[in-house]
């Protein structure tokens, strides 16, 4: 049985370059466009869904059955979030978008929508590219510190939950992502978030290295 994905245009070449990974991967990809945009993936073996005024009453004629990933990129947040909460009433198990308002990534992860926030990836890349790391470890009282960390898609600690990193440095952890603070234990570090961490100087230093 054949796997497939959706994807919404992006109207740039990243929906192009995503649908080509995918198709040389196995996947069968549905492509929701207007029709001036389908001819740019002409050279791509995908399906088109041509976007006319109504993009909701075109995406609830899709055949969800076999879709085991959606993703929905276009500039605007709105739109992506609205198409995101049709794929995943129709079962889609993994629905990601692409966002930059705090309220719709908030509303996103409340969903289990995956939201991934653009300006987060260009920080990010920047940080590589000028060899710069977005820390800071300010002495509290005798050993013990604070840490402030961009956490980068290279961080060693990416990955792990808050629990696994308290236990690590033997203190106290906080992560800010999309305006909100985190400090549930299972919640999971991932590129961009803000980390705030209190515990033993030298452990907080190993984990910036």
């Amino acid at each position: 049985m054949a796997r497939e994905a959706l994807i919404l245009d992006s109207n740039d070449e990243l929906a192009q370059q995503l649908a080509a990974v995918l198709t040389e991967n196995g996947y069968v990809v549905r492509i929701l466009a207007t029709k001036d945009r389908a001819k740019v993936f002409e050279k791509i073996p995908v399906y088109i869904h041509t976007l006319l005024e109504n993009y909701e009453k075109t995406i609830k004629e899709i055949d969800f059955s076999h879709v085991e990933i959606a993703v929905f990129s276009s500039p605007n947040d709105v739109l992506n979030l609205t198409l995101a909460k049709i794929a995943r009433s129709n079962g889609v198990p993994m629905v990601i978008i692409t966002a930059r308002t705090s309220s719709v990534i908030k509303q996103a992860e409340e969903m289990g929508i995956t939201a991934i926030i653009p300006y987060h990836c260009v920080i990010s890349r920047l940080l590589r590219i000028l060899n710069l790391k977005f820390t800071k470890i300010m002495p509290i009282r005798d050993n013990i510190s604070m840490l402030e960390m961009l956490i980068t898609s290279d961080s060693k600690i990416l990955g792990k939950t808050i629990a696994e990193l308290e236990e690590e440095i033997g203190g106290k952890v906080s992560v800010i992502r999309g305006g909100e603070l985190l400090t549930a234990g299972e919640a999971e570090l991932q590129e961009g978030d803000y980390l705030i961490a209190v515990g033993y100087h030298t452990e907080l230093q190993k984990i910036t290295e």
